[in-house]
């Protein structure tokens, strides 16, 4: 089967097909993009993986040794363990000819956008409520990422389903949308462009990938165990409403918020060095680990390569689409 499939987001972006990897603190690495672009999808790095503007630089370098095709580096907005370095970020970006950058979370400062802008880069930014997508478009973002309820990592605080997020977002913005929240099969891909997305955006379908850094156990722990209902919301009670993979610890630390616990009772078994240790170092999912998982996990059920991933998920989108032909 011919999987070309050309969107707004293909011939803006120079990419094959229209399939974003998510990005996803402390995995979202060179190793990772780089095969997702040259798979045909769009890679990203994950800014706030990395504590330093100059760590991100070598990351950056990294990944053009992986592909020559375009990728994306994302810079998050949100909470964050350590302070990061957003001017940094940003001045690396342009310095290393970056062509794509994805923000979350608040807008970053005036003086940023306006460097971003200045430099030619394309610039996607991550909702979750269409006021937020509108001040974005206002402010010169080129793309906006509807990221649903069902999505792996932060929801917001409102709770819209892709379903309804992704349409409302096409009817109220003049630029393109791409549809993210529970989508990681073909199938899916074909509903959220039938919905009138330009594009699909995919984490958790790429965190059970071979390419993946973190550990395989870890990786088949949850594509062998994990169901649509395994997953949980936490740290509502705190204003940062965070979907991740149900385990022991996630439960302890609802479980503490519905106590009225200050997050200070929380944050030790969430910070950095703690998730950096189970990804890499002990594979505890069960009891240590805090995984980021959007509910379209009960649907994937093995660890795949990244080329294999996005092939499948091309064919089967045609292969779904073409039944109403």
């Amino acid at each position: 089967m011919n999987k070309k499939l050309t969107t707004k987001v293909t011939e803006m972006l120079g990419i094959e097909y229209p399939i974003i990897q998510g990005c996803m603190q402390w995995i979202a690495k060179a190793e990772l993009a780089g095969a997702v672009s040259e798979a045909g999808g769009l890679g990203i790095i994950s800014s706030s993986t990395f504590f330093t503007a100059e760590d991100l630089r070598a990351e950056i370098k990294k990944i053009k040794g992986i592909t020559s095709k375009p990728f994306a580096v994302n810079i998050t907005n949100l909470p964050a363990s350590f302070e990061p370095d957003f001017p940094g970020y940003v001045r690396v970006c342009v310095e290393e000819g970056v062509k794509i950058i994805e923000t979350a979370g608040r807008l970053l400062a005036p003086e940023l956008i306006a460097q971003i802008k200045s430099a030619g880069i394309i610039w996607i930014h991550k909702c979750t409520v269409v006021k937020h997508a509108q001040k974005a478009q206002a402010a010169g973002c080129d793309m906006i990422v509807a990221d649903g309820f069902e999505c792996a990592g932060h929801p917001g605080e409102n709770d819209i389903g892709t379903m309804a997020l992704t349409p409302t977002m096409i009817q109220d913005l003049d630029i393109p949308v791409i549809a993210a929240g529970g989508i990681g099969t073909g199938r899916q891909m074909a509903a959220a462009l039938m919905l009138g997305a330009e594009g699909v955006y995919m984490g958790t379908r790429f965190l059970l990938t071979k390419e993946c850094p973190v550990l395989d156990s870890v990786k088949d722990y949850i594509a062998e165990t994990a169901t649509e209902m395994d997953t949980l919301l936490m740290l509502r009670s705190y204003k940062n409403t965070t979907r991740t993979l149900k385990t022991r610890m996630t439960e302890s630390v609802v479980a503490r918020e519905k106590e009225g616990k200050p997050f200070s009772e929380v944050a030790g078994d969430i910070n950095g060095g703690e998730v950096r240790k189970m990804f890499f170092e002990s594979g505890d999912v069960v009891n240590k680990a805090y995984i980021c998982v959007g509910q379209t996990v009960g649907l994937l059920h093995e660890v795949k390569g990244v080329k294999e991933v996005v092939d499948g998920v091309m064919s089967e989108c045609l292969e779904t689409i073409a039944k109403f032909n």
